[in-house]
């Protein structure tokens, strides 16, 4: 039987701080398909976005603090990733395309009249690699080195920071971590503002720091998500 997981949009806060980073091959965070923590090894480690929110100065209208503070029993959000050093620095191109490869373009049947969600750029898988694999190569195209060790990059809904790199013209061999969650396909697109699929394992820690006496200005503490493989 196949269980279909209910993921969550983390909503885009301001931020004090994020950091993506793959500790080691044991977390508290694996997930079964019944839906249970438990400790689970990992090969390569297990990937854990840490988000400080900046302080929130509208709860009262938009209670967006609590509602986070309500999913720590193991619910699973989607995280896009913000603007931080992690994220190469593609300021000055123009990407027109948004998530699903689609140009939000006027008197299109998907015209809504608003602006496409501004999810980064993207480079071109080169090969097929299978899931497991640390290599990757990409077809960076005109964009020039603009990758670096450091840097996060998107495969899916799963990030992965890349631990080496070497260029040949438009193509860069990646070494990564953790391994690839799944197959990636010739021309798949690779994104270079990922989304991280984890969820809350400090619900405790965040809760304390709830104070609704303070005319709903909330301030909520570091937010750490387990990376959630489904």
């Amino acid at each position: 039987m196949t269980i279909a997981h209910k993921v969550f949009y983390f909503p885009q806060l301001t931020i004090e701080s994020q950091l993506f980073h793959v500790p080691g091959a044991y977390a508290d965070g694996g997930l079964t398909s019944g839906g249970a923590r438990m400790f689970s090894p990992e090969p390569g480690g297990r990937g854990v976005l840490e988000v400080t929110p900046s302080l929130q100065v509208r709860e009262w209208e938009t209670p967006f603090a609590s509602w986070i503070m309500s999913k720590t029993n193991g619910e699973i959000f989607k995280v896009q990733m913000t603007q931080t050093p992690q994220i190469a620095n593609v300021s000055g191109f123009k990407y027109p395309f948004n998530r699903s490869g689609v140009p939000w373009n006027n008197n299109q049947p998907w015209n809504n009249g608003k602006n496409w969600n501004n999810d980064g750029g993207y480079v071109i898988a080169s090969n097929v690699v299978l899931e497991g694999s640390t290599m990757l190569t990409l077809n960076i195209g005109t964009l020039g080195e603009i990758l670096r060790v450091g840097h996060v990059i998107g495969i899916g809904d799963s990030t992965h920071i890349i631990d080496d790199i070497e260029y040949d013209g438009s193509t860069a061999e990646l070494k990564i971590k953790p391994p690839l969650r799944k197959n990636v396909a010739i021309d798949e697109f690779i994104f270079l503002r990922p989304y991280f699929t984890g969820m809350i394992s400090n619900g405790s820690e965040i809760r304390n720091s709830y104070d609704a006496s303070n005319v709903g200005q909330i301030r909520l503490n570091r937010i750490i998500f387990d990376e959630v493989i489904l």
